[in-house]
């Protein structure tokens, strides 16, 4: 049908809707329905090519549909220097929906606050209206339940770019090499840049010290705090800025592991201490005396607490004192390669339920996942409907501590009816599945509280 209601050639006027069909009328129908205008408020994607940082781009519209003839109109507004064409999108008329056989136009039962309407291959996301055309649809019991959001603009640190440019933070440190042959006590200057959150750490070489001229130790780059080996054939997500080093992580005494090696913050300069005191109020800058290092014991005597508070880990189990340096590193666990050839890709599921006074949590099952040949443990809790609980991944693959001794959890705390309790959450294991319990009565040495139930 045409503007103003005609029918047009070939058209089959019984099965073309429109919006008389919901608005209320009688039988002199174009003088009943008032010329108004919904304008709701949308969005749609633009993919860009141009650029390699910017994958697409987010364009908000104004979307005004006609009640008297169905004909809909679609504008961008101006936004000042945006190198793009904005103004009228689409021209007002009706508009076919995609894939209709009797050349159905939209109406006004199908724009609604969270719904998405596809004009000309364009799919347009509605997230909300103005307040004349949220009464209309409350009063005609259109209007949805979703409230709609639009998706945030993705940051550009072009911004970040230009206001720190060639602005840098210089912090001087110290990293014990004592322990490795022929090293000793070496002094670096980390350079942060502002402008991109990277790192760049150069050696400060005495003279006559043997070593090469060259005193650039890392290139300027960005430096995780837990630097991992990705897998050739991973896919590529999108990373955490939490997962890498910010200024916000450095302070005068405080210890920066950088790839395993511990560097300690002894000292900044003038711009440092003024950017801190000026950002984050810090107003304390008493550097680390370096003169007090003691060769022969190899420690600061300002991280003697530190030092004195870690354990080693042995191949039994036992706690030893560790040699450390200057400061000390988390205790690294030994692997058993053969362990890791032998049961390589084996995982033992459980099923688990928490042990808690309150009964939403008792209701709450998990599956814990226990990979033999490296001793780490996951759990992931399944979704329930109406639980009220978002379930998906509850813990990470990790080697778990006991909560009492500092040996961590094997294959022997395994069986069922087993209490296992990771970082204050006490699980009861309740069941198992049919490889895990075949595995478990085939291996009877690697889970003895298995075999001591069965017999």
């Amino acid at each position: 049908m045409s503007q103003g209601g005609k029918r047009l050639v070939g058209q089959d006027e019984s099965k073309i809707h429109t919006s008389l069909d919901i608005y209320p009328h009688s039988e002199n129908q174009g003088e009943n329905v008032p010329a108004w205008v919904l304008r709701f408020y949308a969005y749609f994607q633009e993919a860009v090519h141009e650029r390699r940082e910017e994958k697409y781009r987010i364009r908000r519209v104004n979307i005004y549909f006609y009640l008297e003839d169905d004909s809909v109109h679609v504008s961008e507004p101006k936004t000042v220097n945006s190198g793009i064409p904005q103004g009228t999108l689409i021209r007002r008329h009706r508009i076919p929906k995609p894939n209709s056989k009797i050349d159905q136009h939209y109406i006004v039962s199908d724009f609604n606050i969270g719904h998405s309407v596809t004009f000309y291959s364009r799919t347009f996301m509605i997230v909300g209206c103005d307040e004349f055309t949220r009464e209309f649809l409350s009063t005609h019991e259109l209007l949805g339940r979703m409230k709609a959001t639009r998706p945030s603009i993705p940051n550009f640190s072009l911004k970040k770019f230009l206001e720190n440019d060639r602005r840098v933070l210089r912090f001087y440190c110290v990293w014990d090499d004592t322990n490795s042959v022929f090293g000793d006590l070496r002094h670096m200057v980390v350079h942060y840049f502002l402008s991109d959150d990277t790192i760049e750490i150069r050696e400060s070489i005495p003279a006559n010290s043997g070593r090469e001229s060259n005193a650039l130790f890392l290139r300027r780059c960005k430096l995780p705090k837990r630097p991992h080996m990705k897998k050739v054939n991973a896919d590529s997500g999108v990373e955490n800025s939490n997962d890498y080093f910010t200024e916000r992580d450095f302070m005068i005494g405080g210890v920066l592991h950088l790839y395993g090696r511990p560097f300690v913050i002894c000292d900044c300069d003038e711009f440092t201490k003024s950017f801190y005191r000026e950002n984050y109020g810090v107003s304390e800058f008493d550097p680390v005396k370096i003169d007090l290092y003691d060769e022969d014991a190899g420690v600061l005597p300002f991280f003697d607490a530190h030092t004195a508070a870690l354990r080693a880990e042995n191949s039994n189990g036992s706690t030893a004192e560790p040699n450390v340096t200057l400061i000390g590193n988390e205790p690294s666990h030994k692997k058993d390669f053969k362990k890791l050839i032998l049961y390589d890709g084996v995982k033992l599921r459980y099923l688990a339920c928490l042990k808690s006074n309150k009964q939403v949590d008792r209701d709450r099952k998990f599956v814990i996942t226990y990979h033999l040949a490296d001793d780490t443990i996951s759990v992931f809790e399944p979704c329930s409907r109406n639980s009220g609980i978002i379930g998906g991944k509850f813990l990470e693959q990790r080697r778990i501590k006991k909560p009492v001794t500092s040996k961590f959890y094997e294959s022997s705390d395994f069986s069922i009816g087993a209490d296992l309790i990771f970082y204050n959450h006490h699980f009861v294991v309740i069941g198992a599945d049919d490889y895990a319990i075949k595995f478990m009565d085939v291996n009877p040495e690697l889970f003895p509280a298995h075999k001591a139930k069965l017999t």
